[in-house]
């Protein structure tokens, strides 16, 4: 037994002894191909398994390898190089720059440009930002993702509206919204919906199916933009969807399910806490006498004394019955591959996701094919068809007092839901508001998209580096909407007219035909010549009808066709085209000097026949710092570029027939049709005109382990459509005419760093941070003059010198602890009632002129809507087959108005539901509190929308998205024919930090308008959403 133990041992250790003996040293010195400089920090590792170091300060390394083993050199910036020892006891390696890095290519109009000699301002979204997010449209994947661009969800409805703003609102009745072009051909965006849902927008964007973009490139300054003309001043996005491959069929399945609930929930009274305070205002008033200390008034007391009834109250909870988790989920498939001669990318996609607020879901089912193909050495040809339906069931929502979500706010606890056990007769909540469940279940409202998207390219070499290539695009939007409001439940408008009907179609034709001439050529390798010319046709068809039916024989009869009375009706028709030339050279000398062109000339049908072209140039330079000799020794970077440009771009986008003097009819005379002008012509009328200077620079250090922008702008805008007013005695008002303009100032800062990597462990960290900063001013008005607007009365300004979106009213200086705080000139009873007009527990408004009285003379300026700085970040980490990406999204130094505070907080002035705060009201004398008494008659209106009071600091961060996944090793997949398996986990709007005390900070008051920013009026909020999901690879 002894003689085999030690027998045992002794061939162990010969076992050992050989493999030891089959080990060798390796040395060598790793250097850089471009200047035989040494590389510390490249990464040695023999291949296949975790033994490796990283090279010294000379470049240099060791290591004990296998005789046949393969060394890995791996360092950021570098082409990864794999080198057999082959019994060498010295190897030395010369990594050369990755130029997959370097040319990194950014589409731009009518064409692609390599990153390093890119002269413009740009910034880019990749597939990987955007895959598997719970989202509608492609626009929220840039939010908080790029420098200079911000954007708001307007609200949480599904398919809701997205306001996009590239650098500053530079118009003020047109549109801010940029230009998008998918695939080259400019998107159809706009709201067409022709029927009122409070403020809620339809997106466009959203027919397009995130996970088909390959990416987004946004076009910033006007160097970038200007090729687009008459509407890049609002700047371009540029979508390009994925295409096929030369290589083995691929197909991709992404499937993903969840879960969303509103992240903050409303505060409301419950039916004491409403009663106390709405019997409180009564008495303080004089209506009611107070009762005994210890006693209360009961909901049972209120409803008799209020409204006269006397049915059982009740204690409603209406948010909690409008509201519930609603379903999310998303189904995609996907197949790729080709061969050299043609290529393919096939998709199929379902979209389905459910309100929050009961009543409302969007569903989108979406195609697309890609296809490319080579058909000999000189020819080549692509098509790209995408077709589209989104089914939207809507509520009236957003802005308004109507609506489930608004009147679940505003509807009394005191009511129930239902009048009879069977729940099927509804309560009437209010005398003005309807019932919020009614609203939310009985009305039918659907809108229905059909989109058809897609174009052809045929594309012939004529000579190496000269192109000519001819693309068709085309772009029909279909828009079905309709509505039927039932006549079911008591307080609805359209009881007494038996229910009413409304059926509304809007369809959208964009045809384009383009002719583009590419000539690219590099000279002596030094002179690199880059260069497009074309022309183009746009033309635009909007053909729109409606009509409106009332009185039903029941409600299962709900169209048009089918109602008593068919009381309204229209329809229009409207054509606009767009002729254009447009051309760019890029030229780089050395790759060291840069300098860009571009210029277009628009026709457009939109504008009077004095002004109908339109011309807009740009000219850029650059000049790549590091290419100079002289910056040979410095090992530290790895890019250093200067550039500056400076062009004219427009906007056309504020609808047709502007400049014609316009007829229409229903001016009879003598009981004889007759036509009336209602519009004066004005032949000089043109296109908005942005000028834009932009310097910047991008720097890279560590062989591209970090890399940041930064860029200074400033941006005039000239020329502004406004409607200018007219004597009385023209028989107008106003005439529309060329006259205002704004300026748009500031930075932005891109930042991305690889902290770690380590392919020793398979741990790699990477970071994306970005923030800018735009100051907006409006710099001249018609004759200087002041515009007032907004919700509820002069509540927002235009005023020069000011920014859009200021906010205008009282400042609210706190409340009157005591009758001895209040001046004697407001202590009066001006109406006789026996109260005064302002007493202890009144708000404080700020005496401005010294008069001692509060009037009109004491408003001014008490806030404003844009932001000092917003930006994002994203921390991505990789470990193993784990995956971890957390994106945060802000904005600081914005201010939000919310007048439905008026509302929520009126102590006693309505009946209206409040929110808890009013439980912290002044209730005595001494009382120091920021909220006023309770009182019915609201002598010194404290409870006015326009006050300074009801503006609050909307700064937030919110963790926007958090993924967690992990991949099944290939191993395991391949076992199984797999190409790769990926599960995970997503979290959206996961936490937001803010002290704005409504629903949500991110609101932009109707939909997508200028002047009206960071309005908070009943809108929607968001909802955090929870997905867990699957990657799938064959």
């Amino acid at each position: 037994m002894k003689k085999n133990v030690l027998l045992s041992f002794l061939m162990i250790f010969a076992v050992l002894s050989s493999a030891w003996a089959q080990t060798q040293a390796v040395s060598g010195r790793v250097t850089s191909a471009a200047d035989g400089s040494a590389l510390p920090g490249v990464t040695v590792l023999e291949q296949g398994t975790t033994n490796g170091v990283t090279t010294g300060a000379n470049g240099e390394y060791q290591l004990s390898v296998r005789p046949n083993a393969t060394l890995v050199f791996r360092f950021i910036g570098m082409t990864t190089q794999q080198v057999p020892v082959d019994g060498r006891s010295t190897v030395n390696v010369q990594l050369a720059t990755d130029q997959k890095l370097l040319e990194e290519v950014v589409v731009v109009g009518y064409g692609t440009q390599e990153r390093r000699e890119l002269t413009g301002a740009t910034a880019q979204v990749t597939s990987e930002d955007v895959a598997n997010l719970p989202i509608v449209g492609v626009d929220q994947a840039i939010q908080g993702r790029a420098a200079g661009v911000q954007i708001s969800q307007n609200s949480g409805t599904p398919g809701g509206g997205i306001t996009v703003r590239v650098r500053g609102a530079t118009s003020i009745s047109a549109s801010n919204q940029p230009l998008y072009v998918v695939d080259g051909v400019p998107l159809t965006t706009g709201d067409f919906s022709q029927l009122g849902y409070g403020g809620q927008s339809v997106n466009a964007v959203s027919d397009i199916n995130p996970n088909d973009i390959a990416s987004i490139d946004i076009l910033k300054d006007a160097s970038a933009a200007a090729i687009y003309g008459s509407r890049a001043a609002n700047g371009v996005v540029i979508i390009t969807t994925k295409r096929g491959s030369a290589n083995k069929t691929q197909v991709n399945l992404n499937a993903y399910a969840g879960t969303q609930s509103f992240w903050k929930e409303p505060d409301l009274l419950n039916a004491q806490e409403y009663t106390n305070i709405m019997m409180e205002a009564f008495v303080n008033d004089g209506f009611l006498s107070p009762l005994p200390e210890g006693e209360q008034y009961t909901p049972a007391d209120f409803l008799d004394f209020y409204y006269g009834e006397d049915f059982e109250p009740a204690d409603t909870d209406w948010m909690d019955r409008i509201t519930r988790d609603a379903s999310i989920k998303n189904y995609e498939l996907s197949v790729s591959g080709g061969d050299e001669k043609t290529r393919y990318y096939v998709s199929g996609n379902y979209f389905d996701q459910e309100g929050v607020v009961i009543g409302s879901r969007y569903q989108r089912y979406s195609t697309r094919l890609n296809l490319d193909h080579q058909a000999n050495d000189k020819f080549s040809f692509g098509a790209s068809v995408q077709l589209s339906r989104s089914d939207n069931n809507r509520i009236i929502s957003d802005n308004t007092i109507t609506g489930p979500f608004a009147n679940a706010l505003a509807a009394s606890p005191l009511f129930p839901v239902f009048t009879n056990a069977e729940g099927t007769e509804y309560s009437y909540p209010n005398f003005y508001y309807t019932n919020p469940v009614a609203e939310g279940t009985e009305n039918d409202d659907e809108t229905v998209n059909l989109r058809a998207l897609g174009n052809i390219t045929a594309k012939y070499m004529i000579t190496p580096g000269l192109d000519f290539q001819v693309r068709g695009g085309y772009d029909a939007l279909n828009v079905e909407e309709r509505r039927y409001s039932p006549a079911s439940f008591p307080g609805s408008f359209y009881e007494p007219q038996g229910g009413q009907a409304v059926n509304a179609t809007t369809t959208v034709t964009k045809r384009l035909l383009e002719a583009t001439l590419s000539y690219n050529k590099l000279y002596n390798d030094a002179h690199n010549v880059s260069s497009v010319i074309g022309a183009s046709n746009e033309n635009n068809l909007i053909k729109s009808a409606s009509v409106t039916g009332e009185g039903f024989a029941g409600e299962q009869f709900r169209y048009v066709s089918s109602a008593a009375i068919v009381n309204a009706g229209s329809n229009s028709e409207v054509e606009s085209s767009l002729v254009s030339f447009f051309g760019r050279v890029n030229y780089s000398y050395m790759d060291k000097y840069l300098l860009g062109v571009n210029f277009r000339a628009d026709g457009s049908s939109r504008f009077g026949e004095n002004n109908r072209f339109g011309y807009f140039p740009s000219v850029s330079a650059g000049w790549r710092v590091l290419e100079e000799s002289f910056m040979s020794d410095i090992n530290l970077l790895s890019e250093l570029k200067l550039r500056a440009s400076y062009g004219v771009t427009g906007n056309q986008a504020f609808g047709d027939f502007r400049f014609l003097g316009l007829y229409s009819g229903g001016s009879n005379y003598l009981d004889r049709p007759g036509l009336a002008q209602t519009q004066l012509a004005n032949p000089d009328l043109k296109w908005e005109e942005t000028k834009q200077f932009n310097v910047g620079t991008d720097i890279g250090f560590l062989n591209g382990r970090i890399n940041l922008a930064f860029d200074y702008y400033i941006k005039n805008t000239d020329d502004l459509l406004f409607a200018r007013p007219l004597p009385s005695q023209s028989g107008f008002s106003s005439v529309q005419f060329n006259v205002g303009g704004t300026k748009n100032t500031g930075v932005e800062f891109a930042l991305n760093t690889v902290n770690i990597t380590n392919p020793g462990n398979g741990f790699n960290w990477t970071t994306d941070f970005n923030i800018s900063h735009n100051k907006n001013e409006v710099t001249e008005l018609y004759e200087g003059q002041d515009i007032f607007y907004g919700f509820g009365g002069n509540s927002l300004l235009l005023r020069e010198g000011e920014p859009i979106g200021t906010f205008y009213g009282f400042i609210s200086d706190g409340i009157f602890s005591t009758q001895d705080e209040v001046p004697a000139e407001r202590a009066v009873d001006r109406d006789g009632d026996g109260n005064l007009d302002t007493q202890a527990g009144d708000v404080n408004f700020r005496d401005l002129n010294g008069d001692n009285i509060i009037t009109d003379e004491d408003l001014t300026i008490i806030g404003n809507a844009q932001p000092d700085v917003v930006g994002g970040f994203t921390n991505t980490f990789r470990y193993g087959g784990f995956d971890l990406s957390v994106f945060m999204q802000f904005s600081y130094g914005n201010e939000i108005a919310n007048p439905a505070r008026e509302y929520q907080m009126h102590l006693g002035a309505y009946d209206d539901n409040m929110v808890a705060d009013v439980l912290d009201r002044w209730r005595q004398p001494g009382d120091v509190t920021d909220v006023p008494r309770a009182t019915y008659l609201d002598e010194n209106q404290n409870n006015r929308g326009n006050q300074s009071r009801f503006v609050y600091d909307g700064s937030y961060m919110r963790v926007k998205n958090v993924v967690l996944g992990y991949s099944l090793p290939k191993t395991f997949v391949e076992r199984y024919s797999l190409r790769n398996v990926r599960l995970y986990a997503q979290a959206q709007n996961l936490f937001t930090f803010t002290d704005y005390p409504g629903f949500d900070p991110e609101v932009n008051y109707a939909g997508t308008s200028n002047t009206t920013l960071g309005v908070d009026f009943y809108t929607i909020p968001q909802s955090r959403t929870f997905t867990v999901g699957i990657n799938l690879g064959l």
